[in-house]
């Protein structure tokens, strides 16, 4: 088949492009918002996208969801010495009333919606705080040591001072990323506005969220485009001329433009995960173009011609870059098998653009050679090179015990620098210790009870088991040890509501017990002054009950820790009651963490299809085992990295090693392929070696210079996680570079790899 296709690309050169042409252009069409004039991608900050499928946690969060409210928030906040004055009041009132008849929010809780409870001498009253704004600073001092005396928003609507108070805004799940991007700036416009000169700002988890969002896109935008300049500049001056600069870059495009487009089409978003589908595939495609470009002008500069030059090397290229599109291309499928949804995402495009980069590399890439005015070189380079390739083999195989211990050695530090790894993921990393986001998250966790929500739900099978004086000693007693826990800064449970009546409708009863004594008395307190706000802590039958826990800890490996030590302690709840952590914060903690986890135990599974294709390679699983090292060593080089360095394995971070893997397998199949048809061509092991070297040395050091710089530039975006994960993946690729020209020959020479191939090839 692939015979075939040689054939018919080689005869008809100017149809094929012309046909990638039109597709690409036809793909690229559709990429764009022509009234907008930008392309169609957008980053989802939501949380739906960093949560399972499915699991009885998703179950959990989506039925406290349903029963209750969101505790997704964007939290704004106004900070002022003087801030209860009838002016500040009266200009939180508007703000507020502003942000309501916004479209896409669904409620604000602020000092304007508070509900105050109070009681005459023929009726109770139920109002907000501000349903007549004061006249006079006495009167708005007033309402200030009202709500501080107020359990429920003692440290959340009003910090502990007075100097304090915050607008907590809820959106509609179903807005867009970019729609809600929109609304977030007209809310800080409309606060700055209204603030006139207090100062605020807005902050929570939602906001980072949507701030990271806003930069991957920038960066993807601005950092990338970059990264591929770079490496564009390492094959122009590597090859010298404008083919290899060309169609490389032209093969590269129609891969990723086809796959974007696919992916548009089907109404997906970029998120933190599938944000790294353009590099990766632009990865994929460069290591392949540049083997046909390399094995071009080695045959090229011979004098042979230009047809018989690029019939020679898609002759030699097509069967190892077709078998490292599939094995790549079969890793990467199997993250659709991860309950994730961000995940399947990743490895089905990233499997597809695998694929299309293939196609692209052994259509465009041939035509051009075919079709681009060329002159034969003086060769130099290509001699160099070829010099260098012949000591290579030299080295290894006079000094090829040398050369294999020092891998043996490199795998024992990085299986040692492995055990000092962390997972764990903090999205306030992203940004430097003094950037106004940062300070500002920090400012909100410190000045209120904490930025973080948490939800803790407990539930019952018995009708207005909440009401009684039994179930509400048990929330009391976990409130008392939940505010021992040295990461949570509040609590607010349905006791602190029932005590506001109880203050309000029965003053004579309040004691140092603060559960009622009676079902019928809760009941009765409710039935009185209770209103809609009760709902944030109980349902109607009053079979379960919702405590708001407010958090100081950011990190996924701080949270996780705290909600395990809640479970536990959820645990000693009287069997009748069983109680759950749940919340946006949690669930995306956790999926974090086991997301991290999943992708690394994915490439043990990607290592599978790998070993297959070396047994369809060397038809023998003793020398598939041997050719599979190559591809692990760097694997755990940078696990040793990642654990040596201190930077955490976190969502970005654990997507380092599937690109490497990429490259790694790119290049030990192209040795190995090589290795084997020139064993099969020469009787000598040492000059079968010089060849393998000689046909890959010079696209494997090419492509490790072009994507090392390429990473590299990472680290002028704003995202630290970025420039990690290009530092690391750099890092890596110049160690698998450096492993493929020693210890990969060395290995290979001595256990007769050519020898045992030349051996399987006489027999077949």
């Amino acid at each position: 088949m692939l015979k075939a296709w040689q054939s018919h690309l080689l005869a008809h050169p100017a149809w094929v492009l012309f046909v990638v042409a039109l597709a690409s252009a036809a793909a690229l069409a559709s990429l764009i918002d022509w009234p907008n004039r930008s392309l169609r991608l957008e980053v989802d900050p939501s949380v739906r996208a960093l949560l399972p499928l499915d699991g009885a946690e998703l179950a959990t969060f989506e039925s406290v969801r349903e029963r209750y409210t969101s505790d997704d928030l964007l939290l704004v906040a106004w900070v002022a010495d003087d801030l209860f004055t009838p002016a500040r009041l009266a200009a939180i009132k508007r703000l507020t009333r502003r942000l309501e008849r916004m479209p896409g929010v669904r409620d604000v809780e602020s000092l304007a919606t508070a509900l105050h409870v109070a009681v005459y001498e023929d009726y109770s009253d139920v109002r907000g705080y501000l349903s007549d704004l004061p006249e006079t600073i006495a009167a708005a001092e007033a309402v200030r040591d009202a709500i501080l005396d107020n359990p429920l928003y003692a440290g959340y609507l009003v910090s502990g001072d007075g100097k304090g108070t915050m607008l907590a805004v809820r959106f509609d799940p179903e807005l867009s990323a970019k729609t809600l991007i929109g609304i977030v700036a007209d809310i800080e416009q409309a606060s700055r506005y209204e603030a006139a000169g207090v100062d605020q700002f807005l902050s929570g988890p939602l906001y980072v969220r949507l701030e990271i969002s806003r930069l991957l896109l920038r960066d993807l935008y601005r950092v990338m485009p970059l990264a591929i300049a770079m490496t564009l500049i390492v094959v122009a001056l590597g090859f010298r001329h404008a083919r290899g600069l060309l169609l490389p870059l032209l093969s590269n495009i129609a891969a990723l433009v086809g796959t974007l487009a696919i992916f548009v089409a089907n109404g997906h978003t970029l998120n933190y995960v599938t944000v790294i589908l353009p590099p990766t595939i632009y990865v994929v495609g460069f290591a392949y173009a540049i083997h046909v470009v390399s094995d071009f002008d080695r045959h090229f500069h011979v004098g042979t011609s230009r047809a018989a030059a690029a019939a020679a090397a898609l002759a030699e290229v097509a069967m190892p870059v077709t078998l490292t599109a599939l094995t790549t291309a079969i890793g990467f499928a199997s993250l659709t098998f991860s309950d994730i949804a961000s995940i399947r995402l990743f490895g089905l495009y990233a499997s597809l653009g695998t694929l299309l980069a293939w196609l692209a590399t052994l259509s465009v890439v041939p035509a051009g050679l075919m079709l681009m005015p060329a002159r034969p070189t003086t060769g130099q380079a290509v001699q160099t090179s070829s010099k260098l390739a012949v000591w290579l083999a030299s080295t290894a195989q006079k000094r090829g015990r040398p050369m294999l211990a020092a891998g043996i050695l490199l795998t024992l530090v990085a299986v040692y620098g492995t055990t000092r790894i962390e997972v764990g993921t903090d999205y306030l990393d992203n940004f430097a210790e003094k950037s106004t986001l940062r300070q500002n998250f920090e400012r909100m966790s410190s000045v209120f009870s904490g930025a973080v929500p948490l939800q803790i739900v407990l539930d019952s099978d018995t009708v207005d088991v909440m009401k009684t004086p039994r179930a509400l000693r048990e929330v009391n007693k976990l409130k008392e040890w939940l505010l021992l826990q040295p990461e949570i800064g509040g609590v607010y449970t349905l006791l602190d509501y029932i005590g506001v009546l109880e203050r309000a409708l029965a003053p004579e009863l309040i004691d140092d017990d603060p559960v009622p004594e009676s079902a019928g008395l809760t009941s009765h307190l409710i039935l009185l002054g209770g209103g809609e706000d009760i709902r944030r802590f109980a349902e109607p039958g009053f079979t379960s009950t919702l405590l708001q826990v407010r958090a100081r800890v950011v990190a996924s490996a701080d949270l996780n820790a705290l909600s395990a030590r809640i479970e536990q302690r959820l645990t000693a709840l009287p069997e009748d009651l069983r109680g759950a952590v749940t919340g946006s914060s949690y669930l995306i903690a956790r999926t974090l963490d086991d997301v991290t986890r999943g992708q690394v135990k994915s490439l043990g599974a990607a290592f599978i299809p790998i070993f297959l294709i070396l047994v369809a390679l060397f038809r023998s699983v003793r020398l598939a085992l041997l050719a599979l090292v190559p591809n692990v060593l760097p694997i755990l080089a940078f696990f040793g990295i990642l654990g040596f360095s201190g930077i955490t394995l976190n969502l970005t971070t654990s997507l380092v090693a599937s690109v490497v893997l990429g490259i790694a397998v790119d290049d030990s199949i192209h040795f190995f392929a090589r290795l084997r048809a020139a064993a099969r061509d020469c009787d000598d092991d040492g000059e079968a070696l010089e060849r393998a070297l000689i046909g890959i040395i010079r696209p494997v050091s090419f492509t490790t210079a072009g994507l090392a710089l390429g990473f590299v530039t990472l680290i002028v975006g704003e995202l630290r996680s970025q420039a990690e994960f290009g530092i690391l993946a750099a890092a890596t690729l110049v160690v698998a570079w450096l492993l493929d020209l020693t210890f990969t020959p060395a290995l290979a020479h001595r256990f007769g790899v050519a020898r045992q191939a030349r051996a399987r090839s006489a027999g077949k």
